[in-house]
């Protein structure tokens, strides 16, 4: 009876260490496939990034500016969210005409954008300025539109998210 009760415990030892590698390498590769979706979404716009200088001031379409605008007002509430990303999709569908692939390629770029920076009003700063240089005022109100359909859950907006939408208004107008 002792020698089964050992090998149970060493095959439920094994297979612990297994569940654990395998869950491991399937970490690594979810951080692998982000990495180059990131990278393909940079590329199909592209994105160069240069040296000495912030990838928010690199950005030279006000579309994907846009979108790290709408992503980092998303984060200033709550953590990321598949939701987010499904939002930010349908808004850039919507919003820039594009079809379904690029409108999430476009997410998957303002979701790293917003991650590039230290805090997401520093962000929101930057590339209101390319917004305003690249696009100018016309482009504010389709900017509240969206941010509003991503971020707002029926009721007034956030502080945080009021003083990004001020930002806006000020850098933009």
């Amino acid at each position: 009876m002792p020698v089964v009760i050992a090998i149970l415990g060493a095959l439920g030892i094994a297979y612990f260490w297994y569940m654990r590698a395998k869950n491991a390498r399937e970490a690594a590769e979810t951080l692998a496939d982000a990495a180059n979706d990131v990278r393909l979404a940079a590329r199909r716009f592209g994105f160069r990034r240069k040296a000495n200088l912030h990838p928010a001031d690199a950005v030279d379409d006000p579309r994907l500016a846009a979108m790290g605008v709408v992503a980092a007002v998303a984060q200033m509430d709550r953590a990321w969210e598949r939701e987010i990303a499904d939002r930010m999709t349908v808004q850039a569908q919507s919003v820039f005409g594009v079809d379904l692939a690029e409108a999430e390629e476009m997410t998957v770029f303002g979701r790293w954008l917003s991650d590039q920076s230290g805090t997401p009003d520093e962000l929101v700063r930057r590339l209101a300025r390319r917004i305003a240089a690249l696009s100018g005022p016309e482009a504010l109100p389709d900017l509240e539109r969206m941010i509003a359909a991503v971020t707002g859950s029926g009721r007034a907006p956030s502080e945080r998210v009021q003083d990004a939408l001020d930002t806006l208004h000020r850098v933009i107008r």
